[in-house]
């Protein structure tokens, strides 16, 4: 596993190449990652400051598409940008205010339908958000961006968390998604 955001996402470069059936996928994937995007540029975009790991994240890159499908775009992870983070929070926190916590940060999207990825300031760690569940309900793939990302990359963008985590709310295992 890697020691750090900085090292986990480059680890992603691997699979910068468009490869043709990645792991049991059958789509055309591929990853891409920008220019790190500036102190600055984060403390703009979020006064209050942001947890480490998401500001090493967009210290190593602005933002990243990780096992996108390059035909079709259903399928993937699009890691958000300081600011798109902060509008899609913005828009989360309005559109889903019973299930916000202040200190939720959306930090990306899974393609192809309506999930979201949150980084929880309250000590969930990371959050898969359901469209239409209740915060109960939703996957806790992760302590930590740096794990997540760890157990994304080894999962080879496949949604791991569907088939390991039972989601809260529901007994052991029973309930995968």
């Amino acid at each position: 596993m890697a020691n750090n955001i900085s090292d986990a996402l480059t680890s992603f470069d691997a699979f910068a190449e468009l490869r043709d059936g990645v792991g049991i996928n059958p789509f055309k994937l591929a990853c891409t990652r920008t220019a790190p995007a500036s102190l600055e540029e984060i403390e703009a975009c979020w006064r209050n400051g942001v947890p480490a790991e998401l500001r090493q994240l967009w210290l190593t890159s602005r933002n990243a598409r990780l096992f996108v499908d390059t035909e079709y775009g259903q399928w993937g992870l699009a890691l958000l940008s300081p600011k798109e983070a902060a509008a899609r929070t913005l828009e989360f926190r309005t559109a889903r205010s019973e299930d916000a916590m202040p200190a939720d940060i959306v930090c990306g999207e899974l393609l192809g339908d309506s999930d979201l990825l949150i980084l929880s300031g309250n000590g969930d760690g990371i959050l898969v958000v359901l469209p239409l569940d209740p915060r109960s309900d939703w996957y806790r793939p992760a302590p930590t961006l740096l794990s997540f990302l760890a157990q994304y990359r080894e999962a080879l963008g496949e949604k791991y968390w569907e088939f390991e985590i039972p989601r809260a709310g529901h007994q052991g295992g029973q309930h995968r998604g």
